[in-house]
C-alpha cells in the first residue's frame, strides 16, 4: 500500500504464508519482494513451484512447533486463511510470538474476513473490536488497517510490526 513502505524489510527475509493455497501471497513474497525463503503454510494443494517456496502441507498451529525446532526466525508473517472466528487470524500471529517463531521486529499483513453483518461500519466495527485486544497482549507499531481494492466487502487488510 503506498502509505505504508515496508519493501526494504522484504530483500532477503524469511516469511510464512499462512492460508497460502492456490499460492498468490508466497509467490509475491518468493519473486517480487525477494524473500529468501517463504514457508508456505496450507493443507491445501499450490499452483506454483518456486526453489524459496516450501510447502508445509498442514494447518499453521501444526506448522509452528516445526518450524521453532528448525530455528526459524520469521522477518514476515503473512495470513489470508479463511476462518470461522475473525479474532483467530490474530491469535495465530500472537502464538507465533509467543512461541519464538517470529524474529524481535517481524511485519505483518493479515486480511480479516469479516463473515457476519453487511454495512462498512459493522465490519470497521467488527475489525476495531479484534484489533483492540492486540496492545495487551503484544507491543506493535505501524498498525494501520485498509479496506484495499483487493479486499471483498467484508475483509480488511491489517498491517504493522509486532515487537
Amino acid at each position: 500500500h503506498k502509505d505504508f513502505d515496508a519493501s526494504s524489510y522484504f530483500k532477503d527475509a524469511i516469511a510464512i504464508d499462512c492460508g497460502s493455497s492456490p499460492g498468490g501471497w508466497s509467490k509475491f513474497l518468493a519473486d517480487d519482494m525477494k524473500c529468501n525463503i517463504v514457508y508456505s503454510v496450507d493443507p491445501g494443494e499450490l499452483v506454483i513451484d518456486l526453489e524459496n517456496v516450501h510447502h508445509m502441507k498442514m494447518k499453521i498451529q501444526d506448522a509452528i512447533p516445526i518450524l521453532f525446532e528448525k530455528g526459524a526466525k520469521i522477518n514476515v508473517f503473512v495470513s489470508d486463511m479463511c476462518l470461522h472466528e475473525v479474532e483467530d487470524q490474530l491469535e495465530f500471529l500472537l502464538q507465533a510470538k509467543r512461541e519464538g517463531i517470529l524474529d524481535d521486529e517481524a511485519f505483518f499483513v493479515l486480511t480479516l474476513k469479516c463473515n457476519s453483518g453487511y454495512s462498512k461500519a459493522s465490519f470497521d466495527a467488527q475489525v476495531a473490536k479484534v484489533l483492540s485486544i492486540l496492545p495487551s497482549k503484544a507491543p506493535t507499531r505501524k498498525l494501520s488497517t485498509y479496506h484495499l481494492f483487493s479486499n471483498r466487502n467484508g475483509e480488511r487488510t491489517v498491517m504493522g510490526f509486532i515487537l
